[in-house]
């Protein structure tokens, strides 16, 4: 015995945009949904969209002379979030921004502001928070602690700094 069931509808990829306005009305959406990007991100979004070139990066201009795309400020909330709660070090948000798509000069731009940032006081929050109450003093819990605050971008004197106030706060 057979069911009739309506087939289920075939994914085709999405929707083409029908025209340049249609383009730049999608930037303006995905950037109301999903916040700051990159354009290089949204350059790739956009060209799956169209086959039209010309489309995007009069899409992309527009974008940019109304300020809704903005590389900076998407440079700055990645430089932030990685200061805040993920307590990376400068190689990290480096690597995260290059890795999102953001332009050499707007990185070093944005790395600027932690020139007045003190590395080894952020790499101590960091392990105060990952091994709570616990010394480092064996070898192989000091090489836990070095690996996992490399791993956060920091650099070894700052590692090495943080494991001696780590352990002298405790």
């Amino acid at each position: 015995m057979s069911f009739d069931r309506p087939h289920k509808k075939q994914r085709t990829g999405p929707k083409q945009a029908r025209d340049a306005e249609a383009l730049f009305n999608y930037g303006v959406w995905y950037l109301h949904k999903f916040g700051d990007t990159s354009e290089h991100n949204l350059r790739l979004k956009m060209s799956r969209k169209t086959e039209h070139s010309e489309w995007v990066d009069s899409a992309i201009d527009r974008l940019l002379k109304a300020d809704y795309l903005n590389e900076r400020r998407f440079a700055d909330l990645v430089l932030y979030k990685g200061l805040g709660s993920k307590a990376w070090g400068r190689a990290r948000i480096e690597m995260e921004m290059k890795r999102k798509g953001v332009k050499e000069e707007v990185i070093k731009e944005a790395l600027t502001a932690l020139s007045d940032d003190d590395p080894a006081a952020r790499a101590e929050h960091a392990l105060n928070k990952k091994f709570r109450s616990s010394e480092i003093k064996e070898q192989k819990e000091r090489a836990r602690a070095t690996r996992f605050l490399a791993s956060r971008g920091f650099d070894f004197q700052s590692i090495s700094s943080a494991i001696e106030a780590h352990n002298a706060s405790i």
